[in-house]
């Protein structure tokens, strides 16, 4: 295991297209707190973002880092300014590794604690290039990324499992309160 930073791994992305006309668009309201997988995404054609990133690439919500905005892009497409498009070194780190690094709370609390501005705080890659964590050796970052993924579909199959049980619920009171006569007509 090395302590490396996250300059030495992965570096920003910073592509961009005068015609984003047709690409899929992430804003940051699309990012879920906590949520490593990209559920959400505009397919307007009114658009102006013109910051590129490609499928398995991060996107990180550099503005208001406390909110623990960070996913990986299961497309290409365009982003928001404020969003840090972070891809890895593969010859450095395992790529599917690298989300894990990105959104853990230790990340995001030094994300915060670099942050610049009063109202809508902001973080460079700049400082977020010198965050400092431990690298395992190569044949255990294999291990680690499916582990890791194995847990990511273990929870998001829970989070789905309790979804669907509150809505058998809510339609089992409703069932109930039409059955009682409890709604009028």
């Amino acid at each position: 295991m090395s302590r490396v930073k996250l300059g030495d791994v992965a570096v920003e992305v910073r592509e961009s297209t005068k015609q984003p006309e047709g690409m899929a668009i992430v804003g940051l309201e699309h990012l879920t707190p906590g949520d490593l997988q990209l559920s959400q995404w505009s397919e307007e054609s009114e658009n102006t973002f013109t910051k590129v990133f490609h499928q398995g690439q991060i996107l990180f919500g550099r503005r208001r880092a406390y909110l623990k905005k960070a996913a990986v892009a299961p497309f290409d497409g365009v982003c928001s300014g404020d969003i840090t498009v972070i891809a890895a070194k593969p010859e450095r780190i395992h790529p599917r590794l690298l989300p894990f690094i990105i959104g853990d709370d230790r990340f995001f609390d030094y994300a915060m604690e670099k942050s610049a501005g009063s109202l809508s705080p902001r973080v460079k890659w700049a400082q977020l290039a010198e965050y400092e964590f431990d690298l395992p050796d190569t044949d255990k970052q294999h291990q680690l990324v499916d582990l890791l993924w194995a847990m990511e579909r273990t929870k998001k199959a829970y989070q789905n499992l309790l979804a669907q049980t509150d809505e058998l619920v809510k339609s089992q009171y409703f069932d109930d309160a039409v059955i009682g006569g409890d709604l009028c007509a």
